[in-house]
């Protein structure tokens, strides 16, 4: 079995915390290129797992990493202190109960499970060990989703708040792969936690519609009562927000990177800066909270609700209205 090398410095010159990255697929990919590249301060990547055993091998040998051809080899690494998965969803739970086995924080791309039974014991088992567990919830760190947030005070006690993602029907097969929640579960978990982050408030009912092989979901969020939509649909690819207020409202689109303020006082644009990738922010949080210096960003029970909402939301739009 590969063993990671130790004693990895960071840009800094300071030991980097040394991450086993789980998956190297598109997204896993995007992972292992900020870490590498130097991204993210105080960690660096050390080791890797892929199924593909031979591209992984040969990823390996290029940057000079540990190579594991099973989830359990990178996870026991005695060089590997901190493990980062992004795997099918279906594989998570099992990525986060041997980080909890070996005592490592882990932080695991969302949906953090196909079902929210496996969330369920993905959770149980970090809360056991007492091991730092985080969720790449990444919308959260969106520049349009962190604009909106900074001016919500703005339009006074919420009164609605309506969703809308589009995805494009010729997308990542396994997005649509039932096994692994299907759209829903893959997309649908970005406005499930898009809502709680933005509101503060959880969902106390659901109504559903399915419109295969998306839903159109009505939701009623407590405390206040506020009701909210939420669809998840294919078409051309887009990230619809509306938030309405007492004093006024917000409208967004993270994908298009638009966002603006509507009160009495006038419709003005809010300033998003420039594109930047979520990811070396996520990863930064988490190397942090590895380290104990602060708690984890986006907790693990974060990722569970957000999974719990998806299926209630499931379920839903399986009932006559």
């Amino acid at each position: 079995m590969a063993t990671s090398p130790r004693g990895i410095r960071g840009k800094s010159g300071e030991r980097a915390l040394r991450v086993g990255l789980a998956g190297l697929g598109r997204h896993g990919a995007r992972y292992a290129r900020h870490l590498l590249a130097g991204d993210v301060p105080g960690a660096a990547l050390a080791a890797v797992h892929r199924r593909d055993r031979e591209e992984g091998r040969r990823f390996a040998e290029r940057y000079g990493l540990a190579f594991h051809d099973t989830l359990e080899g990178l996870v026991a690494d005695e060089g590997v202190e901190a493990v980062v998965a992004v795997l099918p969803p279906s594989l998570h739970p099992l990525a986060v109960e041997l980080a909890a086995g070996a005592g490592k924080p882990i932080l695991v791309e969302k949906p953090l499970a196909p079902s929210a039974r496996g969330a369920r014991s993905a959770c149980a088992a970090a809360r056991r060990a007492g091991i730092v567990a985080m969720v790449a919830q990444t919308l959260r760190y969106d520049a349009t989703v962190r604009a909106v947030r900074a001016r919500l005070a703005e339009i006074g006690p919420l009164q609605s708040v309506a969703v809308g993602l589009r995805y494009s029907p010729a997308g990542r097969g396994w997005i649509h792969d039932a096994r692994e929640g299907g759209l829903l579960a893959n997309i649908g978990v970005h406005g499930t936690d898009l809502i709680r982050h933005l509101t503060g408030c959880e969902v106390a009912a659901v109504r559903a519609l399915e419109a295969a092989p998306g839903v159109i979901a009505a939701l009623r969020l407590e405390p206040g009562g506020v009701p909210a939509a939420l669809e998840v649909l294919t078409g051309r690819r887009s990230g619809a927000i509306e938030l309405v207020g007492r004093s006024g409202r917000i409208l967004a689109d993270y994908v298009a990177r638009r966002a603006w303020l509507d009160t009495p006082a006038g419709c003005e644009p809010l300033p998003i800066g420039e594109p930047e990738p979520t990811l070396p922010a996520v990863l930064a949080d988490f190397a942090a909270a590895a380290r104990g210096l602060r708690p984890p960003a986006v907790p693990i029970e974060e990722g569970l609700a957000a999974v719990e909402i998806v299926e209630r939301v499931a379920a839903a739009a399986k009932e006559p209205l």
